[in-house]
């Protein structure tokens, strides 16, 4: 099973250029790469509109160096990042969550594995970035948000494996 973090941006205050620094910021920050971005184009049939998106890789390696992994079956700690630009559907989209309108997921981590304590130290990192303290960070699945306090809070303490399955806070 494979579970998306979502990170919620504010509608009105987003920045696809600024929000993309703060990714490359909290990887450099917490030793990991950020490699292979690039721009796709999606077509929604739903919305019969097409949208760009920014895609890329968190890596414990460079681009070189997982792409060798990968070719002698070596693991290699990665996640899948998709960075998406507000739409006019956003508006409301994540209300049923933090009760605030002008929120939506922004930027989605995929194809984590399991793997929560490496992107655990992207997500410490990101948080501690002053630019993305009005930032949340909802699990898919759950009914539960963490705030960037809670993030902070939570990166200050010692790693705890539950962090995606249930909210730890210090309240």
């Amino acid at each position: 099973m494979s579970v998306s973090i979502v990170i919620l941006k504010k509608i009105d205050e987003f920045s696809y250029e600024d929000t993309l620094n703060s990714i490359q910021k909290a990887s450099i920050k917490a030793n990991i790469h950020c490699i292979h971005l690039k721009t796709i184009r999606y077509f929604s049939s739903v919305l019969q509109t097409e949208f760009d998106y920014l895609s890329g890789t968190l890596s414990e390696v460079t681009a070189d160096i997982l792409k060798s992994n990968f070719e002698r079956g070596i693991h290699t700690r990665q996640c899948v990042f998709e960075l998406e630009k507000p739409t006019d559907s956003s508006y409301g989209s994540f209300t049923w969550l933090i009760n605030k309108q002008n929120y939506y997921g922004a930027l989605d981590l995929q194809y984590i594995n399991g793997d929560y304590e490496f992107v655990f130290k992207f997500l410490s990192e990101y948080f501690r970035l002053k630019e993305n303290f009005h930032d949340y960070l909802w699990i898919d699945d759950t009914d539960w948000f963490y705030s960037a306090a809670d993030m902070m809070w939570l990166s200050n303490q010692p790693y705890n494996r539950e962090w995606p399955y249930k909210k730890l806070t210090g309240a």
